[in-house]
């Protein structure tokens, strides 16, 4: 990847200075070259590079991303991820090609499939709606089903009591 943060004819490129705190839903389509900290998720659609005092707590999806800095959360390149040897990332790397430099801290996987899609993400969200929905379920049926079983029970329970107790 030759050096993909040179601007061409008509685009713009953004600076967010090592200053900058920033949580919540960041979107851009020009090229962006990160030097503070971001919480949240990032969607791009060029190229985005996270400099040496860049701090990411976030969820990022772009076409290329250059990592020198921190990174905490899931990478998602449609084109090419590289870790520098400055850069600490730990999550998971979903892009068609990966570079991880010598001297680079990374602790997650790398899928190249082409798929591009956080893996972990989907079984999460149903699996919580899942555990949710089941106690609910759960909840519901024993107590109607348990006052069923009751009521008749009851009924023969104290006929048999009273019997049990005539005798």
């Amino acid at each position: 990847m030759d050096n993909p943060y040179n601007s061409g004819p008509g685009k713009g490129s953004s600076v967010l200075g090592p200053t900058l705190k920033f949580k919540g839903e960041l979107r851009a389509d020009e090229d962006l070259l990160i030097r503070g900290k971001i919480e949240g998720s990032i969607q791009h659609s060029s190229n985005l590079k996270i400099g040496k005092e860049g701090s990411i707590k976030a969820e990022v999806n772009a076409e290329y991303i250059e990592v020198h800095g921190e990174v905490d959360g899931n990478l998602t390149g449609s084109k090419s991820v590289v870790v520098r040897d400055s850069a600490n990332v730990a999550g998971n790397i979903y892009s068609p090609t990966v570079s991880l430099h010598e001297g680079a801290k990374f602790n997650g996987s790398i899928d190249m499939s082409g798929n591009a899609k956080p893996a972990s993400k989907a079984p999460e969200k149903p699996a919580a709606k899942d555990v949710k929905a089941e106690a609910a379920k759960a909840d519901e049926p024993e107590k109607p089903e348990a006052s069923n079983e009751d009521k008749p029970a009851k009924k023969s329970k104290s006929g048999r009591k009273q019997s049990a107790d005539a005798a």
